[in-house]
């Protein structure tokens, strides 16, 4: 069955539980990538961000709910799941570069809703259990894509999840949105940085010298760079620019 909800709705819930800290403190507003700047000369603001911190990158998905004995996998589960889909490598290099960006170094994951209705996600929402009802899911846990064909990841409340293509395989780093606070929060210490225009200027030189790598041309973005990044809130919008233009994923700084 098909997700009654938008993309952005879910996207949106789940931005506002960290915001509120279901993974530990978020000072200030959410980055979003505006390049413009606010107000006049002189004027504007900048971002308030935590002293220090680590990135995290999620990529919003929505899940289509399987609850009939002859879909296809049922006998994983012998029971209703949820399919996750990924984007064909025909249309689209993302889930390469996901995986590309994780191995740089970086926490990223896919996040999707176990549920797929809209009473269910004002339900969540309500309750501010959104996050804790969903499965994060590691893209070099599934690895590069065999073929332009479709492929998804396979879950449901219950683990292991399955990325689905000729044979199915198990998922070694799919995590529930409780597990997943427990093990970040514990985990993330060794990773935070004093967040400052240096925290900035190196995650960009990092994606952008990634993308480089992946044949993605810089020029235009180096150029911007230069203009349009005096600030530490124009290092820190332009990141999270970039990390949505080029990987579809919105970029979150988590605090102590």
């Amino acid at each position: 069955m098909e997700p009654r909800f938008s993309e952005f709705s879910y996207g949106y819930a789940v931005t506002e539980e960290l915001a509120n800290g279901v993974l530990g403190a978020l000072r200030g507003h959410p980055i979003f990538p505006s390049l413009k700047k606010e107000g006049q000369v002189g004027g504007g603001y900048d971002v308030e961000l935590p002293l220090v911190g680590a990135p995290l990158y999620l990529q919003f998905k929505r899940s289509h709910f399987l609850k009939r004995v002859y879909s296809e996998h049922w006998e994983l589960f012998n029971a209703p799941f949820y399919r996750m889909y990924l984007i064909r490598s025909k249309y689209s290099m993302q889930h390469e570069l996901l995986i590309y960006l994780e191995l740089s170094g970086n926490e990223v994951y896919y996040i999707a809703p176990e549920f797929y209705t809209d009473d269910e996600l004002t339900e969540y929402y309500t309750n501010k259990h959104v996050f804790y009802r969903s499965t994060l899911f590691s893209p070099s846990d599934i690895g590069h894509l065999p073929d332009e064909h479709q492929h998804y990841v396979a879950f449901n409340r219950n683990l292991p999840a399955y990325f689905c293509s000729k044979e199915p395989r198990i998922l070694k780093r799919a995590l529930k949105g409780e597990s997943f606070v427990q093990s970040y929060i514990s985990t993330s210490e060794s990773r935070r940085k004093k967040i400052n225009e240096a925290f900035f200027d190196e995650m960009i030189d990092n994606t952008v010298r990634l993308l480089e790598e992946r044949f993605i041309k810089t020029d235009m973005l180096k150029k911007t760079r230069v203009v349009q990044t005096e600030t530490l809130g124009d290092k820190a919008r332009f990141a999270a620019y970039l990390t949505r233009a080029y990987f579809d994923t919105e970029l979150f700084i988590v605090g102590e």
